[in-house]
Protein backbone atom coordinates (compact mmCIF):
# COMPACT_ATOMS: atom_id res chain seq x y z
CA UNK A 1 0.00 0.00 0.00
CA UNK A 2 1.13 3.45 -0.67
CA UNK A 3 1.45 5.51 2.54
CA UNK A 4 -0.22 8.87 2.75
CA UNK A 5 1.97 11.86 2.53
CA UNK A 6 3.08 13.28 5.88
CA UNK A 7 0.89 16.30 5.36
CA UNK A 8 -2.23 14.15 5.61
CA UNK A 9 -1.33 12.99 9.18
CA UNK A 10 -1.90 16.41 10.76
CA UNK A 11 -4.61 16.55 13.50
CA UNK A 12 -7.99 17.20 11.96
CA UNK A 13 -10.07 20.01 13.38
CA UNK A 14 -13.60 19.16 14.36
CA UNK A 15 -15.75 21.55 12.46
CA UNK A 16 -19.49 22.00 13.06
CA UNK A 17 -21.35 21.26 9.90
CA UNK A 18 -24.08 23.55 8.75
CA UNK A 19 -27.58 22.37 9.65
CA UNK A 20 -26.33 20.19 12.49
CA UNK A 21 -28.71 20.40 15.48
CA UNK A 22 -27.15 21.30 18.81
CA UNK A 23 -28.52 21.12 22.33
CA UNK A 24 -31.18 23.83 22.83
CA UNK A 25 -31.04 26.17 25.85
CA UNK A 26 -33.80 26.06 28.49
CA UNK A 27 -37.18 27.55 27.66
CA UNK A 28 -36.67 30.61 29.87
CA UNK A 29 -33.21 31.32 28.55
CA UNK A 30 -34.46 30.90 25.04
CA UNK A 31 -37.32 33.31 25.71
CA UNK A 32 -34.94 35.91 27.04
CA UNK A 33 -32.62 35.47 24.08
CA UNK A 34 -35.58 35.76 21.80
CA UNK A 35 -36.61 38.99 23.44
CA UNK A 36 -33.12 40.38 23.05
CA UNK A 37 -32.98 39.37 19.43
CA UNK A 38 -36.56 40.54 18.71
CA UNK A 39 -37.00 43.33 16.26
CA UNK A 40 -37.40 46.84 17.59
CA UNK A 41 -41.12 46.81 16.86
CA UNK A 42 -41.67 44.05 19.43
CA UNK A 43 -39.94 46.12 22.10
CA UNK A 44 -42.64 48.71 21.51
CA UNK A 45 -45.53 46.26 21.49
CA UNK A 46 -44.60 44.40 24.67
CA UNK A 47 -45.40 47.30 27.06
CA UNK A 48 -48.75 47.73 25.32
CA UNK A 49 -49.50 44.03 25.68
CA UNK A 50 -48.60 44.09 29.37
CA UNK A 51 -50.80 47.15 29.87
CA UNK A 52 -53.79 45.42 28.26
CA UNK A 53 -53.25 42.28 30.34
CA UNK A 54 -52.90 44.33 33.52
CA UNK A 55 -56.07 46.31 32.77
CA UNK A 56 -58.02 43.10 32.14
CA UNK A 57 -56.77 41.66 35.44
CA UNK A 58 -57.78 44.86 37.28
CA UNK A 59 -61.28 44.76 35.81
CA UNK A 60 -61.65 41.10 36.71
CA UNK A 61 -60.25 41.06 40.26
CA UNK A 62 -58.76 44.38 41.42
CA UNK A 63 -61.71 46.71 40.92
CA UNK A 64 -64.06 44.26 42.60
CA UNK A 65 -61.75 43.91 45.61
CA UNK A 66 -61.36 47.68 46.05
CA UNK A 67 -65.09 48.26 45.63
CA UNK A 68 -65.93 45.67 48.28
CA UNK A 69 -63.20 46.77 50.68
CA UNK A 70 -63.23 50.55 50.37
CA UNK A 71 -66.49 51.69 48.82
CA UNK A 72 -68.87 52.39 51.66
CA UNK A 73 -68.25 52.18 55.39
CA UNK A 74 -69.05 49.07 57.40
CA UNK A 75 -70.37 50.07 60.86
CA UNK A 76 -68.93 46.83 62.24
CA UNK A 77 -65.46 48.16 61.40
CA UNK A 78 -65.84 51.45 63.29
CA UNK A 79 -64.34 51.66 66.77
CA UNK A 80 -64.88 54.64 69.08
CA UNK A 81 -63.50 55.74 72.42
CA UNK A 82 -65.18 53.67 75.10
CA UNK A 83 -68.11 55.76 76.41
CA UNK A 84 -68.76 56.32 80.13
CA UNK A 85 -71.39 54.25 81.89
CA UNK A 86 -74.03 57.00 81.73
CA UNK A 87 -74.07 56.84 77.91
CA UNK A 88 -76.63 54.11 77.32
CA UNK A 89 -76.95 54.36 73.53
CA UNK A 90 -74.88 52.71 70.81
CA UNK A 91 -73.01 55.76 69.48
CA UNK A 92 -71.86 54.05 66.27
CA UNK A 93 -75.28 52.63 65.43
CA UNK A 94 -77.07 55.94 66.03
CA UNK A 95 -74.59 58.01 64.02
CA UNK A 96 -74.48 55.52 61.15
CA UNK A 97 -78.28 55.33 60.99
CA UNK A 98 -79.04 59.04 61.32
CA UNK A 99 -76.31 60.44 59.05
CA UNK A 100 -75.12 59.80 55.50
CA UNK A 101 -72.22 57.56 56.52
CA UNK A 102 -73.58 54.62 54.51
CA UNK A 103 -73.08 56.69 51.35
CA UNK A 104 -69.47 57.65 52.15
CA UNK A 105 -66.43 56.05 50.51
CA UNK A 106 -63.12 55.37 52.19
CA UNK A 107 -61.45 56.38 48.92
CA UNK A 108 -62.77 59.93 49.38
CA UNK A 109 -59.94 62.24 50.47
CA UNK A 110 -62.38 64.07 52.74
CA UNK A 111 -63.84 60.97 54.35
CA UNK A 112 -62.09 61.54 57.72
CA UNK A 113 -63.54 65.06 57.97
CA UNK A 114 -66.99 63.79 56.98
CA UNK A 115 -66.89 61.00 59.55
CA UNK A 116 -65.79 63.50 62.21
CA UNK A 117 -68.69 65.78 61.31
CA UNK A 118 -71.13 62.87 61.52
CA UNK A 119 -70.01 61.89 65.04
CA UNK A 120 -69.91 65.53 66.19
CA UNK A 121 -73.66 65.66 65.57
CA UNK A 122 -74.39 63.17 68.37
CA UNK A 123 -75.59 64.94 71.54
CA UNK A 124 -73.32 62.91 73.82
CA UNK A 125 -70.20 63.89 71.83
CA UNK A 126 -68.50 67.04 73.07
CA UNK A 127 -65.63 66.93 70.59
CA UNK A 128 -64.18 64.62 67.95
CA UNK A 129 -60.49 64.37 68.77
CA UNK A 130 -59.52 62.55 65.57
CA UNK A 131 -60.42 59.98 62.91
CA UNK A 132 -57.84 57.48 61.68
CA UNK A 133 -58.19 55.12 58.74
CA UNK A 134 -56.71 51.67 59.34
CA UNK A 135 -56.17 48.51 57.31
CA UNK A 136 -59.06 46.49 55.87
CA UNK A 137 -61.49 49.39 55.84
CA UNK A 138 -61.42 50.02 59.59
CA UNK A 139 -61.95 53.41 61.23
CA UNK A 140 -60.76 54.50 64.67
CA UNK A 141 -62.73 57.48 66.01
CA UNK A 142 -61.51 59.20 69.17
CA UNK A 143 -64.18 61.11 71.09
CA UNK A 144 -64.61 63.32 74.14
CA UNK A 145 -67.99 62.87 75.79
CA UNK A 146 -70.18 65.41 77.54
CA UNK A 147 -70.58 65.09 81.31
CA UNK A 148 -74.05 65.45 82.87
CA UNK A 149 -73.92 67.63 85.98
CA UNK A 150 -77.52 68.57 86.73
CA UNK A 151 -81.20 67.83 86.20
CA UNK A 152 -83.40 70.78 85.23
CA UNK A 153 -86.91 70.68 86.63
CA UNK A 154 -89.52 71.55 83.98
CA UNK A 155 -93.29 71.39 83.87
CA UNK A 156 -94.22 70.33 80.36
CA UNK A 157 -97.80 71.37 79.53
CA UNK A 158 -98.27 68.15 77.55
CA UNK A 159 -96.45 65.52 79.60
CA UNK A 160 -96.39 67.13 83.03
CA UNK A 161 -93.45 67.77 85.40
CA UNK A 162 -90.11 66.06 85.06
CA UNK A 163 -86.39 66.58 84.62
CA UNK A 164 -84.12 67.29 81.67
CA UNK A 165 -80.38 66.60 81.73
CA UNK A 166 -77.71 69.26 81.06
CA UNK A 167 -73.93 69.40 81.09
CA UNK A 168 -71.79 72.12 82.65
CA UNK A 169 -72.40 74.48 79.73
CA UNK A 170 -76.16 74.12 79.73
CA UNK A 171 -76.23 71.73 76.76
CA UNK A 172 -79.34 69.56 76.64
CA UNK A 173 -78.46 65.86 76.85
CA UNK A 174 -80.44 62.64 76.24
CA UNK A 175 -82.66 61.65 79.16
CA UNK A 176 -81.37 58.08 79.33
CA UNK A 177 -81.80 57.90 83.09
CA UNK A 178 -84.14 56.08 85.42
CA UNK A 179 -86.32 58.31 87.67
CA UNK A 180 -84.35 57.17 90.72
CA UNK A 181 -81.12 58.40 89.14
CA UNK A 182 -82.26 62.02 89.22
CA UNK A 183 -81.33 62.05 92.91
CA UNK A 184 -77.70 61.46 91.97
CA UNK A 185 -77.44 64.92 90.41
CA UNK A 186 -77.95 68.52 91.46
CA UNK A 187 -81.39 69.88 90.59
CA UNK A 188 -81.74 73.22 88.84
CA UNK A 189 -84.96 74.90 89.92
CA UNK A 190 -85.86 77.83 87.68
CA UNK A 191 -89.50 79.01 87.55
CA UNK A 192 -90.98 78.61 84.09
CA UNK A 193 -87.85 76.99 82.64
CA UNK A 194 -88.37 75.20 79.35
CA UNK A 195 -85.89 74.32 76.65
CA UNK A 196 -85.90 75.95 73.22
CA UNK A 197 -83.10 73.87 71.69
CA UNK A 198 -82.80 70.23 70.71
CA UNK A 199 -80.53 67.53 72.09
CA UNK A 200 -76.89 68.55 71.86
CA UNK A 201 -77.85 72.24 71.70
CA UNK A 202 -77.96 74.95 74.39
CA UNK A 203 -80.96 74.66 76.70
CA UNK A 204 -82.07 78.11 75.65
CA UNK A 205 -82.59 79.81 79.03
CA UNK A 206 -79.93 82.15 80.43
CA UNK A 207 -80.85 81.25 83.99
CA UNK A 208 -80.36 77.54 83.33
CA UNK A 209 -77.01 78.16 81.61
CA UNK A 210 -75.79 80.16 84.62
CA UNK A 211 -76.92 77.50 87.07
CA UNK A 212 -75.24 74.80 84.94
CA UNK A 213 -71.89 76.62 85.26
CA UNK A 214 -72.25 76.50 89.04
CA UNK A 215 -73.38 72.85 88.95
CA UNK A 216 -70.21 71.91 87.09
CA UNK A 217 -68.14 73.45 89.88
CA UNK A 218 -70.15 71.93 92.73
CA UNK A 219 -70.90 68.47 91.29
CA UNK A 220 -67.73 66.78 92.67
CA UNK A 221 -68.64 68.03 96.19
CA UNK A 222 -72.39 67.33 96.09
CA UNK A 223 -72.26 64.42 98.56
CA UNK A 224 -69.66 66.01 100.81
CA UNK A 225 -71.70 69.20 101.20
CA UNK A 226 -75.08 67.42 101.14
CA UNK A 227 -76.23 69.65 98.28
CA UNK A 228 -79.56 69.22 96.54
CA UNK A 229 -80.43 72.14 94.27
CA UNK A 230 -79.45 75.41 92.63
CA UNK A 231 -82.03 78.14 92.17
CA UNK A 232 -82.21 81.74 91.04
CA UNK A 233 -82.50 84.73 93.33
CA UNK A 234 -83.87 88.14 92.45
CA UNK A 235 -85.23 89.61 89.23
CA UNK A 236 -83.24 89.77 86.00
CA UNK A 237 -84.93 93.05 85.19
CA UNK A 238 -83.13 94.58 88.16
CA UNK A 239 -79.84 92.73 87.78
CA UNK A 240 -78.83 91.50 84.28
CA UNK A 241 -76.42 88.97 85.84
CA UNK A 242 -78.24 85.91 87.15
CA UNK A 243 -77.94 85.60 90.94
CA UNK A 244 -77.89 82.06 92.30
CA UNK A 245 -78.54 80.33 95.60
CA UNK A 246 -77.77 76.80 96.79
CA UNK A 247 -79.93 74.53 98.94
CA UNK A 248 -79.00 71.39 100.85
CA UNK A 249 -81.22 68.35 101.45
CA UNK A 250 -82.56 69.94 104.66
CA UNK A 251 -83.79 73.00 102.76
CA UNK A 252 -81.11 75.29 104.21
CA UNK A 253 -79.62 77.78 101.77
CA UNK A 254 -76.50 79.76 100.93
CA UNK A 255 -76.62 82.85 98.74
CA UNK A 256 -74.00 82.24 96.04
CA UNK A 257 -74.30 85.32 93.84
CA UNK A 258 -73.02 85.56 90.26
CA UNK A 259 -72.22 82.49 88.12
CA UNK A 260 -68.56 81.35 88.09
CA UNK A 261 -66.49 83.67 85.93
CA UNK A 262 -69.11 86.44 85.91
CA UNK A 263 -68.44 87.98 89.32
CA UNK A 264 -68.94 91.73 89.72
CA UNK A 265 -66.50 94.12 91.38
CA UNK A 266 -65.92 93.30 95.04
CA UNK A 267 -67.42 89.80 94.77
CA UNK A 268 -65.34 86.82 95.82
CA UNK A 269 -64.34 84.47 92.96
CA UNK A 270 -66.03 81.09 92.69
CA UNK A 271 -63.04 79.13 94.00
CA UNK A 272 -63.00 81.14 97.25
CA UNK A 273 -66.75 80.72 97.71
CA UNK A 274 -66.36 76.97 97.34
CA UNK A 275 -63.46 77.01 99.77
CA UNK A 276 -65.67 78.78 102.32
CA UNK A 277 -68.37 76.14 101.93
CA UNK A 278 -65.89 73.32 102.34
CA UNK A 279 -64.55 75.09 105.45
CA UNK A 280 -68.02 74.93 107.00
CA UNK A 281 -69.45 78.41 106.52
CA UNK A 282 -72.95 78.34 108.04
CA UNK A 283 -76.09 78.16 105.95
CA UNK A 284 -77.72 81.51 105.32
CA UNK A 285 -74.34 83.08 104.55
CA UNK A 286 -73.84 85.49 101.66
CA UNK A 287 -70.91 83.89 99.87
CA UNK A 288 -70.20 86.97 97.79
CA UNK A 289 -68.42 88.66 100.68
CA UNK A 290 -67.91 85.95 103.29
CA UNK A 291 -64.79 86.33 105.39
CA UNK A 292 -62.45 83.33 105.22
CA UNK A 293 -60.73 82.35 108.42
CA UNK A 294 -56.90 82.25 108.15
Amino acid sequence: MTESPPSEKRPRLIRRKRGLEVEQPSTMVGWVRGMIAAPAVLSILWPAILLVVGYAAWQTWGAKYVAVTYHGIDPQKISVTSPPEYVRTDIVDVVYTETAMKDMSLLDKQVSAKVASAFASHPWVQRVVGVRKKANGRLDVRLNYRLPVAMVYVDDPKTGPGFLVVDGEGTLLPSDFAPSETDHYLHIIVPGAYHTGGLGSPFGDTRVHSAALLARLLAPYRDELNLQSIGVHGDLRQNPIVQLEIANEDGERWFWGSPPGEEVAGELPATMKLQAMLAGVPTGSDLRQVQLQP
